[in-house]
């Protein structure tokens, strides 16, 4: 039996937490806001997905659609102008990556944020992935409803025409990996160094505390 793979977020392929905050601190000083997101708080935040939703839910909803969209715009600005070309991939992804397309899986990299942030991605990361090796790249235009719905997993699952019980993803957030796990995927949980440890089981069999763990869990 094969298993394909399926990358759930862009905190499973390369850890960009400290390079987010630092992003937010500058968007929101360019816009007169004068909030300044600790490490701690922003662990806190990192519970939901989604940039603009973070900033309207911190703010109570004081902030207008409008504003947190243009503060979004100018923390993306800010990330691709940090974070240049000095990302590396996180462990064990680049070899299950390899494995999976050696033996003839399909691999997806299943994220819902904007087309924007993923092409930074792409290029920070292009010395060490190519990423034509993915079956298929989504963004948070593929379809109508973010994660935690499973629409997004669904979508995949159907356009590269493989059964979810041959198929493991890898999330990054436990509200990412409800997505998954409620399209009928094998989920495994692979937090960043800012998740708070009050949402993930570090005791759960799901739980991957090393990524060297990854390619194990795809069949030879």
């Amino acid at each position: 039996m094969t298993f394909n793979l399926l990358f759930g977020s862009i905190g499973v392929l390369v850890e960009t937490s400290e390079i987010q905050r630092q992003s937010f601190n500058r968007a929101l000083k360019m816009n007169g806001v004068t909030w300044n997101w600790n490490i701690g708080t922003y662990c806190n935040l990192l519970k939901n997905p989604g940039g603009k939703k973070r900033l309207i839910e911190y703010s109570k909803n004081q902030l207008s659609i409008e504003i947190a969209e243009r503060i979004h715009r100018d923390k993306q600005s800010a990330f691709e102008e940090l974070i240049g070309d000095g990302l590396e991939p996180r462990v064990g992804c680049l070899e299950a990556l390899k494995k999976c397309k050696d033996h003839g899986g399909k691999v997806g990299f299943v994220t819902t944020t904007t087309p924007y942030t993923i092409n930074i991605i792409k290029k920070s990361l292009s010395k060490y992935i190519n990423f034509d090796d993915f079956d298929i790249i989504t963004s948070c235009e593929t379809v109508a409803q973010p994660k935690p719905s499973s629409e997004i997993y669904k979508y995949v699952l159907s356009e590269l025409k493989i059964n979810a019980e041959q198929t493991i993803a890898i999330e990054d957030t436990k509200v990412n990996q409800k997505a998954a796990l409620d399209s009928g995927l094998d989920c495994y949980l692979f937090p960043g160094e800012y998740a708070t440890f009050d949402y993930v089981d570090i005791n759960d069999e799901k739980f991957i505390s090393d990524g060297e763990m990854i390619p194990k869990l795809l069949l030879d």
